[in-house]
């Protein structure tokens, strides 16, 4: 069994309301909205999904920490913490937690890449100190255990959801679920993400996401939660709860 990893700080919990319902009778309302996804298959802006993931983690270990706060300084109340990158804004990490508020403006040509749960191991990283690939993502995906449950808003209407436990995938509506190849990562001294090493190592990384195509111009809000509940497999370890609301101005 491994003992899940703290991949970021602690910051004040929050209960989530329960979505237990949604998740059992939820009709998504994406395409009479106008909202799409691309699927696992579609390559965003001709890069694959485990690319994008790629580039996620790298950029989710760049965040920087505050030493003597202990805080994400990027991460303000009513701020605006997004990556552009090739045409995709991605949002944070849900293992960021809590409950934010934040407002971008973004283009008409971008899509969003929202991360619902994700788990990555390196080799510099305690529990993957040398190991080949087939043990990093076998750590990577080991580091995603647990009861995991996940819900996309577009402008209040459910769109995406995801519902798994453990090993197994239960429910998944309009999100796609990636093992990446063999990748490099660099952490610097200063990332959010608590590890053993800084530097460049070879990685892998496992976890679910919803790729969300560019919105009509205008104004928009996207919501995603997740919530996540210890199991056996997982160990006690492994819990989370985020809210993230994103008030976008497309352009």
């Amino acid at each position: 069994m491994f003992e899940f990893r703290h991949r970021t700080i602690n910051l004040s919990v929050y209960l989530l309301l329960s979505v237990g319902s949604i998740y059992s009778s939820c009709v998504l309302y994406a395409a009479a909205s106008g909202v799409d996804f691309y699927s696992k298959g579609e390559s965003p802006f001709g890069i694959s999904s485990s690319d994008w993931v790629v580039k996620f983690w790298n950029w989710d270990f760049s965040i920087p920490i505050d030493p003597l706060t202990n805080v994400v300084p990027t991460l303000k109340e009513d701020g605006c913490l997004i990556h552009r990158d090739n045409s995709m804004v991605m949002l944070p990490d849900t293992a960021l937690g809590g409950i934010w508020n934040q407002n971008c403006t973004i283009s008409r040509n971008e899509g969003i890449m929202i991360p619902i749960w994700t788990g990555e191991c390196s080799q510099g990283e305690k529990d993957c100190l040398g190991k080949p690939f087939k043990e990093l993502s076998k750590v990577a995906r080991a580091y995603d255990l647990g009861k995991v449950k996940g819900l996309v808003k577009v402008d209040n209407i459910p769109v995406a959801t995801l519902d798994a436990l453990d090993y197994k995938t239960n429910v998944m509506n309009n999100v796609t679920e990636v093992y990446t190849k063999e990748f490099n990562v660099t952490v610097p001294d200063n990332s959010h993400l608590q590890v053993e090493k800084y530097g460049t190592f070879p990685a892998a990384a496992h976890g679910w996401f919803a790729f969300l195509k560019p919105l009509q111009p205008g104004n928009h809000t996207v919501y995603y939660q997740n919530s996540v509940e210890p199991t056996t497999l997982s160990g006690a370890g492994n819990s989370n709860t985020a809210q993230f609301t994103y008030h976008f101005k497309v352009e």
